[in-house]
């Protein structure tokens, strides 16, 4: 039986069928791999495994009762065997992964596109998010993950239901209904209905907000990721120590919250569906302040004039400002001029320490958008630390 370490991971090769007459002899062969390895994780790959029956089963099960409490891998499992999992139960106990079709999306229209993927539609209710080159696996995972996890709090979101390769690069599909579009394309194709569409874009933000997740298991705290990142800003020689401490001191204003933040809720990662909103790209949720969410829309609408940032949302200039505005004149119920500047104002602080820190978020984006952000820290927000600090002793009276 072939096995090899990858990673952290013991990776153990099943092959053919697994039978009541062969069954005992590899499960003395996979008992004596595993012992052998008590540091690592264990993966099966099943990619040649052709039938598993119940005896096949009952080892698998005592494999995870060794490693428990981690869960066992099966990876490239073809159809039939996977059948055998789902009808078994044995999705529920292990970490069951269909063997990934490859296909093509040549011909297909691409409706959204952001740092890390672009998303084509491939009928009247299939979207496919195609993933960069380098974007782990692991992490396609963790957003499938994220996504279920999330639908259970109550967040109306798509599940994939399929992974694919595409030109040596990773794809997760999902289910949408009737034309579905990013919330970016249907305000700007239709502006006599962007309050109506807008209502409805808040009061999901406000859902997604709203919900407890910190105790449902394999989320992080936002507030640990922000630290992570400025920690990881100052390493690699973008900010001097002190200048990494001015950020950290900022994060470490912020209160903490065991509710849901999405990190990237924009219009061009909801989509827009029979008059339903739907939240896609869940591959960074975890919980905390809900401010960490609004950073990004500031962020957003303070670089609204790159083209770029244009194409990621499918709105103009224009229509980035009204969204901006609109959005948080109905998040916070804002009934002046002076009420929504104060609260844009406390936005637009967290905004500039979101863009500190946003190459380490994206840590594949060109050298010179890094050196860009780097220069508009230090030039719009150092030196303005007790204005942005002010803004953050802010977010108690808002919130």
């Amino acid at each position: 039986m072939n096995c090899h370490v990858e990673n952290n991971s013991l990776v153990i090769s099943l092959e053919g069928s697994i039978r009541a007459n062969n069954a005992d002899a590899a499960k003395k062969e996979v008992l004596s791999i595993v012992e052998a390895h008590p540091d690592k994780q264990i993966v099966f790959d099943a990619a040649k495994l052709h039938y598993i029956s119940s005896s096949g089963l009952r080892m698998l099960l005592m494999v995870q009762k060794m490693k428990e409490p981690e869960t066992v891998t099966v990876k490239n499992v073809v159809r039939g065997v996977y059948d055998v999992f789902d009808m078994t139960g044995f999705t529920k106990i292990l970490n069951i992964r269909k063997k990934i079709r490859r296909v093509s999306m040549d011909g297909f229209d691409i409706i959204g596109q952001g740092q890390s993927s672009t998303v084509y539609r491939a009928g009247d209710d299939i979207i496919v998010k195609l993933y960069n080159k380098g974007v782990p696996l692991e992490k396609i995972y963790q957003e499938i993950d994220y996504s279920k996890k999330a639908f259970l709090a109550g967040v109306p979101t798509a599940i994939s239901f399929d992974l694919v390769e595409c030109n040596n690069a990773y794809g997760a599909i999902f289910e949408m209904v009737d034309h579905a579009d990013t919330i970016g394309h249907v305000l700007t194709m239709r502006p006599d209905e962007f309050d109506r569409i807008m209502e409805k874009f808040v009061a999901t933000y406000k859902t997604i907000h709203s919900s407890n997740i910190e105790k449902m298991g394999g989320f992080t705290s936002i507030k640990d990721t922000w630290n992570k990142w400025a920690d990881g800003m100052g390493a690699n020689g973008s900010f001097t120590a002190e200048e990494t401490a001015m950020l950290k001191k900022m994060i470490a204003a912020v209160p903490e919250r065991p509710t849901m933040v999405h990190c990237d809720y924009h219009a061009g990662n909801v989509m827009y569906q029979r008059d339903e909103i739907v939240v896609i790209d869940m591959a960074d949720i975890g919980y905390g302040h809900p401010i960490f969410d609004l950073a990004a829309g500031a962020f957003h609408a303070r670089y609204s004039y790159f083209p770029k940032r244009q194409k990621v949302h499918g709105m103009c200039e224009a229509n980035m400002l009204r969204f901006w505005d609109t959005l948080l004149s109905m998040y916070f119920n804002a009934t002046d001029d002076s009420q929504l500047q104060e609260i844009k104002e406390m936005c637009s602080a967290f905004g500039l320490l979101r863009g500190a820190i946003f190459p380490m978020k994206h840590v594949q984006i060109a050298p010179e958008l890094k050196a860009f952000h780097v220069e508009e820290t230090r030039k719009h927000l150092f030196p303005r630390m007790d204005w942005a600090m002010e803004q953050a002793a802010k977010l108690d009276r808002f919130f």
